[in-house]
């Protein structure tokens, strides 16, 4: 596939989702993901970890349903979507009392996280930030989701992916890696997923 191909493919994703009222492509890579993989059940609760512009949450909201409830979180500010509570911090400045007036959702069912560091091309520098957003990724699956509960994480090939890929065998019983319709065929970015948190001797 040429590379002009492949991005006029992704291109129909953007168009599709200005014309379906979504705020990113991305919504579509989310969509594949939970329909085929994951399966949240209605009235669960999500978190999304770096949700800016809102195109995850958005379709977060579908599958949680009225009766559930999505946090995101986000350093930028994100307009308001309808079943969203949203918090404007980075995530390693949560706390507890942050999440005080969702506590009846809480722990979690599914954390997500589409976080990404500003590529810089260096490829030890682009790892070692991915790398990090990842650790405060598994920080809150360790503090915030249920046991039985699931994990998306986008990573990159290589570095970032052998690591979670270790990180989430540890955690959950099934992990499986993803690679959506909507993300180009070209592009780094995997996903990988984590069902069924299991107990685990968690180190501070």
């Amino acid at each position: 596939m040429s590379l002009k191909t492949n991005y006029r493919d992704g291109d129909s994703f953007t168009r599709k989702s200005k014309r379906e009222g979504y705020r990113s492509r991305a919504s579509y890579k989310l969509k594949e993901i939970l329909k085929k993989d994951i399966k949240p059940k209605r009235g669960c609760s999500i978190l999304d970890l770096g949700s800016y512009p809102g195109g995850w949450s958005q379709v977060a909201t579908e599958f949680s349903s009225k009766s559930g409830m999505v946090v995101a979180i986000d350093i930028q500010p994100m307009k308001k979507i309808d079943g969203c509570f949203f918090l404007q911090k980075s995530v390693e400045a949560v706390t507890d009392e942050d999440l005080l007036v969702i506590k009846k959702f809480l722990p979690f069912d599914l954390v997500l996280s589409d976080m990404a560091p500003n590529i810089s091309g260096i490829r030890e520098r682009d790892d070692a930030l991915m790398l990090g957003l990842v650790d405060l990724v598994l920080m809150m699956i360790d503090t915030k989701l249920k046991k039985e509960g699931s994990a998306l994480i986008k990573v990159f090939q290589g570095a970032s992916l052998d690591y979670t890929r270790v990180a989430l065998n540890k955690r959950f019983n099934k992990v499986k890696i993803s690679k959506p319709k909507a993300s180009r065929s070209n592009s780094k970015e995997i996903y990988i997923i984590g069902k069924e948190l299991k107990n685990y001797e968690r180190t501070s």
